[in-house]
């Protein structure tokens, strides 16, 4: 039984591995390859080792050398499993991030698409002692600013923590226990094991297909050497496949470089409670930022007189404040994203050249057009 649904685990990450690809570069293929073997370790931790709602354990998504989904290095996700059969406190004991949020995420039909159920932010929870503690379950009233309601669908909640300088953060203790009985420890359930490798193994396959359809969609820039599309399939599911929440609106391109090119991209940031620019490989994870600099937010931008921001991405210093080095990438994508902004995003211009532009290109069409800011899910 368990054998079985480990054979079809290597089956889907064989045929994911299949539909990678060409590759211009052995070093473009070890990246793939590298990303594939991050989704596998993603998915066996959040669908098999810490997946039984009866026995939550938070799991943080993404890390240094864990990335996916559009990933930024100025952000922590961290999911935890939960049911409608079962009561829950949530704490929060907050580090440095600039923004703490929380979703219910439910799916109406197994493997189906994932809307927002409830959602609380920072600035309505009341802290105590410190902590945020929050109330989890059917019962929950709706309008409870220190609960979140369970539907008879849910089964994730996902904390994200924004911070202004990343190297430097704090990230909250989010800890989660069950207030309706005991845990129990022992052999696992067959049968929940099977499930929970079947779903790992179904989650890496359309998680590859997703981020792989995301970068075909997204227009290239203006000035760009290639602009034809690719032919791709794209998921019925796919916004959903990002876990879309309320509070954040997103616009951005792809792009393909020469080495002496460079993308500006100029856009005028609205009243918001932070915003960022982040570099991310095709695979839709954000550059490295171990030491090198793979976003620029509105903590460490330099902003003009006008309000107007530039950030340029390049192989090469082009002698600008906010610069966002490719080491060795000529192929990626850029993510635009406001958080809690006041009005509706203007359209940023995305131009490529070898000498720098501004101000003489015409916006392009931009992925906020696909509504992946989720404002359209009622996740209130």
């Amino acid at each position: 039984m368990t054998a079985d649904a480990m054979r079809r685990l290597l089956d889907h990450v064989g045929e994911a591995l299949e539909e990678m690809g060409p590759f211009d570069s052995a070093q473009e293929e070890a990246d793939a390859h590298r990303h594939l073997l991050r989704l596998c370790s993603a998915g066996l931790e959040l669908y098999v080792e810490r997946a039984d709602p009866a026995r939550p354990l938070p799991t943080v998504w993404m890390s240094p050398t864990r990335k996916f989904l559009g990933d930024s290095p100025d952000t922590i996700y961290t999911t935890v499993p939960v049911s409608p059969d079962h009561t829950y406190a949530l704490t929060i004991q907050p580090g440095n991030a600039v923004y703490i949020g929380v979703v219910v995420y439910a799916r109406d039909e197994p493997g189906g698409p994932v809307r927002a159920v409830s959602s609380v932010i920072d600035t309505r929870l009341e802290s105590v002692d410190g902590r945020f503690e929050i109330k989890v379950g059917s019962d929950v009233d709706p309008d409870d600013p220190q609960g979140l309601l369970l539907d008879d669908r849910s089964f994730w909640i996902m904390v994200r923590e924004y911070f202004s300088d990343p190297r430097n953060h704090r990230a909250s203790t989010i800890t989660i226990e069950r207030t309706d009985g005991d845990i129990t420890d022992g052999l696992p359930n067959p049968d929940d094991l099977t499930a929970g490798i079947d779903a790992a193994a179904d989650w890496i396959l359309s998680q590859a297909r997703a981020d792989a359809a995301l970068y075909g969609l997204m227009a290239f820039p203006q000035g760009s050497s290639v602009q034809a599309e690719q032919d791709v399939e794209v998921p019925d599911d796919l916004v959903s496949l990002f876990y879309p929440t309320p509070d954040i609106a997103y616009q951005g391109c792809r792009f393909t470089l020469e080495t002496d090119d460079q993308l500006e991209i100029t856009f005028r940031p609205p009243a918001c409670r932070f915003w960022s620019v982040v570099v991310s490989t095709p695979w839709f994870e954000s550059l490295e930022q171990r030491s090198t600099p793979a976003s620029i937010n509105s903590a460490t931008a330099e902003v003009d007189e006008d309000g107007k921001v530039t950030v340029v991405v390049s192989e090469s210093n082009p002698g600008l404040a906010n610069w966002i080095p490719l080491r060795g990438y000529r192929k990626g994508q850029v993510a635009y994203r406001v958080l809690l902004g006041e009005s509706e995003l203007s359209e940023a211009t995305y131009v490529v050249g070898t000498n720098r532009r501004s101000g003489d290109s015409e916006p392009l069409a931009v992925l906020a057009t696909t509504k992946l800011d989720g404002r359209d899910d009622g996740g209130r």
